[in-house]
């Protein structure tokens, strides 16, 4: 007698075509899920590095800048008199804080950055008085949409 254990070839094929279907059908709104999520965590990641660099200028009693390029961003302590004469450029002898590289697709709109220079800085006040505006948005972008991080001259920070 002949006892029967396992799968056969045709119930195996016939499970994986089942699971095919099912990713094929699912795979493209969890990629767009995906790129949504990424935009949203980038954004809420430089609101907070923002407000980490607010802290640190307060605490150190120092000028401390965030330096912006399409796809990361550095905050770093900036050797300038002021903000408003700060490089928010760095060199080698400035203490760097934070290099974040942003997620894959997502990148700093420079070309809606309204800055004379791509960066932001903080005096130990916590305050960026260089800004012209009474706020200035951060673009980040990718194939989903977009995200826009708020920082006005008192240096409240927020997303849109």
């Amino acid at each position: 007698m002949r006892r029967d254990s396992g799968f056969t070839a045709l119930e195996v094929a016939i499970t994986l075509a089942i699971v095919a279907i099912l990713a094929s059908v699912t795979m493209p709104s969890f990629l767009k899920w995906l790129q949504a999520f990424r935009l949203r965590g980038a954004a809420i990641n430089l609101m907070a590095d923002i407000e980490m660099a607010k802290v640190r200028a307060i605490r150190e009693g120092a000028l401390v800048s965030i330096q912006f390029s399409e796809n990361r961003y550095q905050v770093f302590f900036d050797n300038g008199a002021s903000c408003v004469t700060a490089s928010k450029t760095r060199d080698g002898a400035e203490g760097l804080i934070q290099d974040r590289r942003l997620p894959t697709a997502v990148r700093v709109s420079l070309a809606d950055l309204i800055l004379p220079q791509p960066g932001i800085c903080f005096d130990s006040r916590g305050q960026a008085p260089e800004l012209a505006a009474a706020a200035v948005l951060i673009p980040l972008e990718n194939d989903s949409g977009r995200k826009n991080v708020r920082v006005n001259r008192l240096g409240s920070v927020r997303i849109q």
